[in-house]
C-alpha cells in the first residue's frame, strides 16, 4: 500500500497543509451508497476530516446506480471534469458484468476515463474495485472485470485501491460476508462501506 501513496501526494500535502481540497467520487450505486443513510463517499470524508481538521474537505458524490462503465464516460464532463477536482475516485464493473459488456470494452472506457482526467483537470486517480458478490458464479464472473481495473491502473500508473482484497481480508478474518451486504441486495451495508472508507484511508 505505500507504493500506492505516491498517487495522492499532491492531495495528502494539501490536505497536510490545511487547503482545500475537492474530491469526486465518480461511479455507480456502490458509488452512490444505494440504500444506506451514508455510503463510503462521507465515511472516508469524516474520516479525513478528523485526520486533517484544518483542510477544508468538499466531497462530491457523483455515483448514479445502475451506471456501467459506458455511462461514465458519456456523463465524465459534467459529473467530474467540470469540478477540476484534486482526487478523483473511479469505481464501476458490477454493472457492466451484469450486462455483459465487452472486458476489453469495459477496459478501454476506463483508459479514456483517465486520459480524459489528465488532459483536463490532471486530478489525482485512484481506480477502485468493488466487494465480494454473495452468488458464487458472478463472484467469479466480476474479478475478471476487478482485474482489467488493476491491469488499467498498473499501465496508465495511477492508483489502484483492491476493495474486493480488502473485504476478503475480513471475510477471512471471520467476519461473514452476508454481515456486510444489504440482505438480498448485494450491495454493501454501512460496515461494508466502512471497509472501504478505511481502505481509502491507508492511503492518507
Amino acid at each position: 500500500m505505500d507504493e500506492g501513496k505516491r498517487f495522492v501526494e499532491k492531495t495528502r500535502r494539501d490536505l497536510e497543509s490545511g487547503c482545500n481540497v475537492t474530491i469526486v467520487a465518480f461511479g455507480d450505486s456502490i458509488t452512490a451508497g444505494y440504500c444506506v443513510r451514508r455510503g463510503f463517499p462521507s465515511i472516508w470524508k469524516a474520516l479525513l476530516a478528523e485526520k486533517y481538521p484544518d483542510a477544508r474537505v468538499e466531497m462530491i458524490n457523483s455515483g448514479i446506480s445502475g451506471d456501467t462503465s459506458l455511462d461514465g464516460r458519456a456523463r465524465l464532463d459534467w459529473a467530474v471534469l467540470s469540478y477540476e477536482p484534486d482526487l478523483v475516485t473511479i469505481n464501476f464493473g458490477i454493472n457492466d458484468c451484469a450486462l455483459g459488456l465487452d472486458l476489453e470494452e469495459f477496459e478501454m472506457n476506463f483508459v479514456e476515463m483517465v486520459r480524459r482526467i489528465r488532459s483536463g483537470p490532471n486530478s489525482e486517480i485512484l481506480l477502485l474495485s468493488s466487494q465480494p458478490l454473495e452468488t458464487p458464479p458472478y463472484d467469479r464472473l466480476v474479478q475478471d472485470y476487478y482485474q482489467a481495473i488493476e491491469r488499467v491502473a498498473r499501465e496508465m500508473d495511477v492508483g489502484y485501491v483492491d476493495v474486493y482484497g480488502a473485504w476478503m481480508r475480513h471475510v477471512q478474518a471471520g467476519t461473514p460476508l452476508g454481515s456486510l451486504i444489504l440482505p438480498g441486495l448485494d450491495h454493501p451495508n454501512e460496515a461494508g462501506y466502512k471497509i472501504i472508507a478505511e481502505e481509502l484511508m491507508r492511503l492518507f
